[in-house]
């Protein structure tokens, strides 16, 4: 019998310390997202955000879509911020979706596509050198207010 509520006791114990682990890997997310909108970049908020784009991949809480129509600028390899934006695409659409978990795919997407913009802008204005055709038509879409109809027009949440 005390082995039988030592088990329970001990299943008990990790099962807090993983609820606990995936609230503080979701809040880092959260954080990370504010960060990359702040321009944070010392050497935690790096730290902080590798952690955090680890455990979107990795994690079966979040779920996300990964659509080439809102994306597909960011990967290109001519791009030389794609992975700053991809890691934020995908960080801003984990924190919303934290948030926001019945919320629908185009306002997820949307998220992580105003997100990457930002870091995108911010690369950008500190190595002008570095700006891309298909990302600025993207800038120019969110600038004029038409950025929500581009990534509905995508269909992203669509099979």
């Amino acid at each position: 019998m005390k082995s039988v509520v030592f088990t329970l006791v001990v299943l008990f114990i990790a099962v807090s310390a993983q609820s606990a682990y995936s609230q503080s890997a979701k809040e880092n997310v959260k954080k990370v997202a504010g960060d990359l909108e702040a321009g944070v970049y010392t050497k935690e908020a790096i730290s902080d955000r590798e952690k955090a784009l680890k455990w979107v991949i990795e994690t079966d809480e979040v779920h996300l879509i990964a659509c080439g129509g809102t994306f597909g600028p960011f990967v290109d390899k001519k791009n030389k911020n794609g992975s700053d934006m991809v890691a934020a695409y995908m960080i801003g659409m984990a924190a919303f979706r934290i948030d926001n978990a019945t919320a629908d795919e185009d306002a997820v997407q949307l998220a992580g596509v105003e997100l990457a913009l930002k870091v995108y802008d911010r690369l950008v204005k500190e190595k002008p050198k570095t700006k891309y055709k298909s990302v600025d038509e993207m800038v120019a879409k969110r600038d004029t207010g038409q950025l929500s109809s581009f990534v509905k027009a995508a269909e992203c949440g669509k099979k």
